[in-house]
């Protein structure tokens, strides 16, 4: 089965410790990453890649992709980072509403209340297969979308249980105890925001870097299953 285009958002702010971001569990019934904290995100939808966005996005690249990762973000957490210009948060609720109904397209939204992403701090810098076989599977593009502060309300639908700003160090931390279960891109890429000190210099080494699809493979051994990477030991013997 090909997988479906999707994007994902690592909501990034600023902590003491360096940065912490935003992580959202998903249901213990869902079809796809039951249980596990994951970044806010899913698939690409045809409106994401509508003209109208032509003038009111960042140029991060994987236009359709970006503005599916904003969207995302709003319709799961209520977060909007894009300056309010045209409405106050009564007209933003009632249009996230609107959005999570199916009433309205996001491109409408935009319009509607003029929101501009153009001065959004946000960049491309990683690309996630799900492995073949899978039955359901996901061309993911990752995204680092950096906050100067954490937003004061995480606003969350059914589609996840609980959500948690958190460092890498303690997420990783947390998972190597079995008390943070993610999946493996999740867990990979927290492993890279990890060698940042800031977020101004996790978005100055992401941006512009050249993005590979990489296909996660699954490997066999005394352990089990185990998920590889590219580059990952074994991971060519695979195919």
């Amino acid at each position: 089965m090909s997988p479906r285009p999707a994007a994902t958002v690592v909501v990034a702010t600023p902590a003491p410790a360096g940065l912490e971001f935003l992580l959202l569990q998903r249901p213990g019934d869902a079809r796809f990453g039951a249980g596990a904290w994951a970044f806010p995100g899913g698939a690409i939808d045809e409106d994401d890649a509508s003209s109208r966005w032509a003038d009111r996005l960042p140029g991060a690249g994987e236009a359709a992709a970006c503005v599916a990762a904003l969207r995302e973000l709003f319709e799961e957490t209520g977060i909007m980072p894009a300056p309010l210009r045209g409405c106050g948060p009564e007209a933003l609720a009632e249009a996230r509403r609107a959005l999570l109904s199916e009433r309205v397209r996001f491109s409408r939204v935009a319009e509607g209340l003029e929101l501009d992403f153009s001065s959004t701090r946000i960049v491309y810098f990683a690309r996630w297969i799900t492995p073949r076989g899978a039955v359901l599977r996901f061309d993911t593009r990752f995204f680092l979308l950096s906050l100067e502060e954490r937003p004061p309300r995480v606003s969350l639908t059914p589609e996840h249980e609980a959500a948690i700003w958190t460092t890498p160090a303690s997420a990783l931390r947390r998972f190597s105890a079995g008390r943070l279960p993610m999946m493996f891109p999740t867990e990979r890429t927290i492993e890279r925001l990890a060698g940042f000190r800031s977020v101004e210099e996790a978005m100055t080494a992401l941006s512009g870097v050249h993005v590979e699809p990489a296909l996660v493979r699954l490997g066999v051994g005394e352990n089990g299953v185990t998920p590889l990477a590219p580059g990952d030991p074994g991971y060519d013997d695979i195919r």
